[in-house]
């Protein structure tokens, strides 16, 4: 069941949408200014009416049918609305001719926004009678609303770079609500969906900086030169006035069968800091959840080993090249780079922003665990029990750590950082990487004249 929602279209829609989108424009999507409403919850792309601007309610027609995303608040009076795949119909359909078949829901046809499920049913039935010639159309918009989210390895993949966007947001100081608006961004029999970066699913809610944008891309990997990756971009601010934005960097192999996880990478430019998180999945074993560390566990153990004893050896040489070094007088508890987070393998879920229960451990901490002799297996192999460990950092706690510059390496250079999502999307790699940029003049937080 998909959502629906009448919407009366501002004077800018009216002559805006019936325009021949710019074929830049992924399935149409254009961003208006509208008059604010609370819209039912959860927020969720909506089948949508559109209707004329008549100042008499009982006058009004339905011009138009597509889907559309509330966007928040841009002001004290108007809200963002997202809209998607509209098509114009020939014939405009005065809203009278449906109250008969709306019967006692008829009053909101008055309203505007996502309706109840029995109202939305009641207006989708409605115009399909009414208008036999829109169903094909009709079709078209719930199957891309009401597509079933992904599942197995696929959903399993969606799911942790999901959260690892989310802990971008949370750490960045926004909310995560725009991955309540995600869809599949291609057909489901498309060979491609597997691999397409998850960020590609989500609303581009904000488009600025133009050439900032080709600026990043030509410093990242993926953009030029670099064969058999997807790349996806999103940027976002914390508001409007905000000095602050987050420019999001997702990137997977398009071999989706080599996909093996994640990586989180979290820049923070004005402390030239930089912090990597990988993912590992815990699986249920009986009422418990375990990870087992596997051969392929224990290369992605030595390659951050590897980046930490890197980081280390380069502050070193930093420090030792110059007494003024910026480094100093700027700690961190946690200085190297590389940290884990042990996760449940949780399905996707659809039209949801909460992020996935689990514990952080640092790169030594996850070592350390994996020494203990209650990692043995019962039957070989080695594993670390979900209940069985004694401390670790949860998702608020680490991203206020992470926020607040206590977490992450000091001094560190771009070349290093295009180094890590290389080696993230190398055939040693777990192929899925999601970067964070975050940019400002703003130093991070505890810090004097904040």
């Amino acid at each position: 069941m998909v959502a629906v929602a009448l919407v009366h279209s501002t004077a800018l829609m009216m002559e805006r949408l019936p325009e021949k989108p710019p074929a830049w424009l992924i399935r149409g999507e254009r961003t208006f200014a509208y008059p604010h409403k609370d819209w039912r919850k959860p927020r969720v792309w909506c089948l949508a009416f559109f209707t004329d601007r008549h100042a008499r309610a009982g006058q009004r027609k339905i011009i138009g049918v597509g889907s559309v995303f509330p966007g928040r608040r841009s002001g004290t009076y108007e809200r963002a609305l997202l809209t998607r795949d509209f098509t114009a119909l020939p014939i405009p359909l005065p809203l009278v001719d449906l109250e008969d078949a709306m019967a006692a829901s008829r009053r909101f046809l008055g309203d505007d926004g996502r309706m109840s499920p029995a109202a939305g049913d009641q207006l989708l039935s409605a115009v399909r009678n009414l208008r036999p010639e829109l169903n094909e159309t009709l079709d078209d918009l719930e199957n891309s609303l009401g597509a079933n989210p992904p599942t197995g390895q696929e959903g399993e993949q969606r799911s942790l770079e999901k959260d690892a966007l989310g802990t971008l947001l949370e750490t960045f100081g926004t909310d995560r609500d725009p991955l309540e608006a995600w869809q599949q961004p291609l057909s489901e029999d498309d060979p491609r969906s597997r691999s397409v970066p998850f960020v590609e699913g989500l609303p581009a809610l904000r488009q600025i900086e133009d050439q900032q944008i080709v600026h990043d891309y030509m410093r990242f990997p993926g953009m030029q030169g670099e064969d058999a990756v997807q790349v996806g971009w999103r940027i976002y601010r914390r508001n409007s006035e905000s000095p602050h934005r987050l420019f999001v960097y997702n990137a997977n192999r398009t071999n989706a069968e080599t996909v093996m996880g994640v990586d989180m990478i979290y820049v923070n430019e004005q402390a030239r800091s930089v912090a990597m998180v990988q993912y590992k999945r815990m699986r249920q074993s009986g009422r418990g959840w375990v990870y087992w560390h596997d051969a392929t566990g224990e290369r992605e153990l030595k390659r951050m080993e590897a980046v930490d004893s890197e980081c280390k050896a380069e502050e070193e040489r930093a420090r030792a090249g110059q007494k003024g070094s910026t480094t100093l007088g700027d700690p961190r508890l946690v200085s190297t780079p590389s940290m884990v987070k042990l996760c449940r393998t949780t399905p996707f879920m659809m039209n949801s922003a909460a992020l996935i229960p689990g514990m952080y451990l640092t790169r030594e901490h996850f070592w350390e665990l994996l020494q203990r002799p209650e990692a043995d297996g019962p039957s070989g192999g080695t594993r670390i029990v979900e209940e069985s460990v004694p401390r670790y950092l949860n998702n608020t706690t680490f991203t206020t750590l992470l926020r607040d510059g206590w977490i992450g390496t000091r001094g560190t250079g771009w070349d290093y950082v295009i180094h890590l999502i290389r080696e993230s999307l190398a055939a040693g790699g777990p192929g899925s990487v999601v970067v964070g940029m975050h940019r400002s003049e703003v130093p991070p937080g505890n810090r004097r004249g904040n």
